[in-house]
């Protein structure tokens, strides 16, 4: 019964003469002309013999012939390697573990050093998986053919990879970059070749790269090292890959840029919820606290009046507390619901040409009982002649009462408190400088975030929501305006905003 040979070559001259020889030596012959239909034909028809070329298409003849010695149902077929490649890389395709390794040449010696194969592997295998036939009458055409072909293949595979090659020497200088790598660099190849791969990638990566290329030589074991790394407007993943000792590195690049992108949105998503759930816990301390209180003063003050016996004047004083209480109820409730319509996208701004003096001056009246009762002492400063603004008056009302309420509370009695407003060359300036304790700077950096309030010293109680400072600045800036505070412990705090002279229309 005749022996059954696979002829493995993309080269269709050289797998019809092996072809020929063999079936001259009696065997029954197969043809591939790829690793892939080898490795087909192999699974299904298990031959007695595989002559294999090293440079093909698909899958490489060193890696079928790894694959066929490493699986325990194919690893006793032998096979011989036939290579134009293999005076060079003598000691590398030794390395493979086939049985026997031929040079291609010219037709006579081929057929010749061919045929002592065979003769080795059925007198002495072991000798013949040693030895390469064929090195000294080597046709330098077909060596150059080969190593032309393995050249075609390579190019091939990187002209079509999707993730950017960058070659590199051992000198670290640019040698190729393929179509991918071009276009991630946005850069032409001319420009590239010859470069310090840092400079390529950007110098503010050159440590972490010199860091990565040291571990690789000092562990040249390892498969490659990674690192993230900016490309102009892209993000992409370096993956640093030895070539061959002391020759040089691949850098494969796979831009990650949407990847980058979806991780920052995630992070920035994660933070909001953290924010949120830090706003939930102060808004619900806030609620079961601070709206308590003023709903037990009045609940207190309607029990006493409802029974008989009450006098006019204690009748008037727990009507006051419960007049007083409830104002304070209503603020609160009334911020609450400001802070609602801001989250949902629903805080309506009514611009209309206002005042900024005149409407301070109308907040002013308003609360002059009150800044007379803790006896400060106010003083308005304007410019002459400053320019309307288009502005919600409403809203800005709101922004005056918050700020000087905010002042009263922490200007001792006797103390200062000064307006003004003056115009710049784009906005009006409104300023409001009290003189109370001041605030530290660790605690000025989140006076205008929702529910904060700044800690007191012990013993000291100062009402409020905490969120009529957000408010302010919420309102500012739909208005095109900003806001901000400064201060020295002990010399008081200056609150200012600005506001556009001429806001653009809604």
């Amino acid at each position: 019964m005749a022996k059954h040979a696979l002829v493995v070559d993309n080269d269709r001259l050289y797998i019809e003469l092996i072809g020929d020889l063999l079936a001259e030596a009696g065997y029954a012959v197969a043809k591939a002309y790829d690793g892939m239909e080898a490795l087909e034909v192999i699974e299904r028809d298990r031959p007695d013999l595989v002559i294999l070329d090293i440079v093909m298409p698909k899958i490489e003849g060193d890696r079928v012939c790894r694959y066929l010695k490493a699986s325990p149902g194919l690893c006793e077929i032998p096979v011989v390697v036939l290579s134009g490649t293999l005076a060079e890389d003598r000691e590398k395709v030794l390395t493979l573990g086939a049985d026997a390794y031929v040079v291609k040449g010219p037709i006579e010696d081929l057929r010749r050093n061919l045929l002592a194969a065979l003769h080795g592997l059925a007198g002495d295998p072991a000798s013949a998986a040693r030895t390469v036939l064929g090195v000294e009458g080597m046709s330098s055409r077909e060596q150059v053919k080969e190593l032309l072909a393995l050249k075609r293949h390579k190019d091939a595979i990187l002209r079509t990879v999707g993730e950017g090659v960058i070659e590199v020497d051992n000198s670290q200088r640019v040698v190729y970059v393929n179509p991918a790598g071009l276009a991630l660099l946005e850069r032409p190849e001319l420009e590239l070749i010859g470069l310090p791969v840092a400079e390529v990638l950007g110098l503010e990566h050159r440590g972490a790269l010199a860091l990565a290329l040291g571990r690789l030589i000092s562990g040249p074991e390892r498969i490659g090292e990674a690192l993230s790394l900016r490309v102009r407007e892209r993000v992409a993943c370096a993956l640093i890959t030895p070539e061959e000792p002391e020759s040089g590195l691949f850098l494969i690049l796979q831009d990650i840029t949407d990847l980058a992108k979806k991780i920052e949105e995630l992070s920035a998503l994660t933070m909001r919820l953290q924010e949120l759930e830090r706003t939930r816990s102060e808004f619900m301390a806030m609620v079961s606290h601070d709206l308590h209180t003023p709903l037990t003063a009045i609940k207190g003050s309607l029990d006493v009046l409802l029974h008989e016996g009450v006098g006019v004047e204690l009748s008037r004083e727990l009507m006051g507390i419960a007049q007083k209480n409830a104002d304070r109820l209503f603020r609160m409730v009334s911020d609450i619901l400001d802070l609602a319509r801001i989250e949902a996208g629903r805080f309506e701004i009514h611009r209309e040409p206002f005042d900024v003096v005149s409407g301070l001056q109308a907040t002013l009246d308003r609360m002059r009982r009150l800044i007379q009762d803790r006896r400060i002492e106010l003083t308005l400063q304007a410019d002459e002649g400053l320019p309307l603004v288009r502005a919600d008056g409403l809203r800005m009302d709101q922004v005056f009462t918050n700020l000087l309420s905010n002042a009263l509370k922490f200007t001792p009695p006797g103390g200062k408190l000064v307006l003004s407003v003056r115009g710049l060359s784009d906005d009006i300036l409104v300023q409001l400088r009290d003189s109370g304790p001041g605030i530290s700077g660790e605690y000025l950096g989140r006076i205008f975030d929702r529910f904060y309030r700044v800690p007191l010293p012990p013993g000291e109680k100062v009402e409020g929501s905490g969120l009529g400072l957000s408010i302010c600045k919420s309102i500012v800036e739909e208005h095109g305006g900003r806001i901000w505070a400064e201060s020295v412990p002990g010399q008081g705090s200056t609150f200012s905003f600005t506001l556009p002279k001429a806001a653009p229309e809604p």
